[in-house]
C-alpha cells in the first residue's frame, strides 16, 4: 500500500509538473504575442552608441512627428539614421537566458549573419525599460538603401529567433522608427524623440552603463 501511494503520489507530481510547464508555456505566448511585445518595446528607451556624426543617441517614443523634430533640433535627426536597422540575438520571444548566452549568441549573430552584409556603417545599441529592469543588447546597421537592405536584415533576425526588427527613416525633420515583425505578425511605424542620456544613465546607472554584450570585434577597424 505504501508502494502504490507513493506510486500514485509520484503521478500526481508528473501531472503538476506537466501543468506547471504548460501554463508556462501558455503566459510565454501571451506575454510575447504582437500586442503585448509592443507595449513592452513602446515603453523601453534605446541608446545608439557611437552613432557617425552624434555619438551617443537615446530615443523614446514620441507623440507627435512634431515632438520628434523639436527634439532633434535645430540639427535634426542623426543623417546615420535615414536608412538604418536595429537587430539583436538576445532572448528570443519565450526565451530567458543569461547574459553572458545572449553577448555569445550577438557574436554568432554578427559573424554568421551580419558580417558580409553591405552596410555603410554600423555601431552599437541597446534597449531598456529601466522601471522592468530589463536590457537588450544589438547592432545598428546603416545602408544606402534601406529597402534593397531590408529582406538580409530580416533573414538574419529570423536566424536568431527574433520576433522584430526596428527600421529607422528620417522624413520632414522628425525621425521614425518602423517596427516590423520577422516571427510575429506586426508592421507599425512610430515617431521617436531624442531623450537625455545622462538623466537616463543617472536613473539606473548599474543597467544603463553595463558593457555592452556583444563580439569584442564589434564595429569592426
Amino acid at each position: 500500500m505504501l508502494t502504490g501511494a507513493l506510486t500514485r503520489r509520484g503521478w500526481v507530481m508528473v501531472a503538476l509538473a506537466a501543468g506547471v510547464a504548460l501554463l508556462r508555456r501558455v503566459r510565454a505566448a501571451r506575454r510575447f504575442s504582437s500586442s503585448a511585445l509592443r507595449e513592452v518595446w513602446v515603453r523601453g528607451t534605446e541608446t545608439m552608441l557611437d552613432v557617425p556624426g552624434a555619438g551617443t543617441v537615446s530615443l523614446a517614443v514620441a507623440a507627435t512627428p512634431e515632438e520628434s523634430a523639436a527634439s532633434f533640433f535645430p540639427g535634426g535627426p542623426p543623417r546615420a539614421l535615414a536608412a538604418a536597422f536595429a537587430l539583436t540575438a538576445f532572448d528570443p520571444p519565450g526565451a530567458s537566458r543569461t547574459r553572458r548566452a545572449n553577448e555569445m549568441a550577438n557574436g554568432v549573430l554578427w559573424r554568421a549573419h551580419l558580417s558580409a552584409l553591405p552596410f555603410t556603417a554600423c555601431w552599437r545599441g541597446f534597449g531598456v525599460d529601466v522601471g522592468e529592469g530589463w536590457r537588450e543588447d544589438g547592432f545598428v546597421l546603416a545602408f544606402p538603401d534601406a529597402a534593397a537592405a531590408r529582406a538580409a536584415v530580416v533573414r538574419a533576425a529570423a536566424a536568431a529567433d527574433q520576433g522584430a526588427i526596428y527600421e529607422y527613416a528620417v522624413r520632414g525633420g522628425a525621425l521614425y522608427r518602423r517596427t516590423l515583425g520577422v516571427g510575429l505578425d506586426m508592421d507599425e511605424e512610430t515617431p521617436m524623440r531624442a531623450v537625455d542620456h545622462g538623466a537616463l544613465s543617472a536613473s539606473a546607472p548599474d543597467l544603463v552603463d553595463l558593457p555592452w554584450a556583444g563580439p569584442r570585434a564589434f564595429p569592426p577597424a
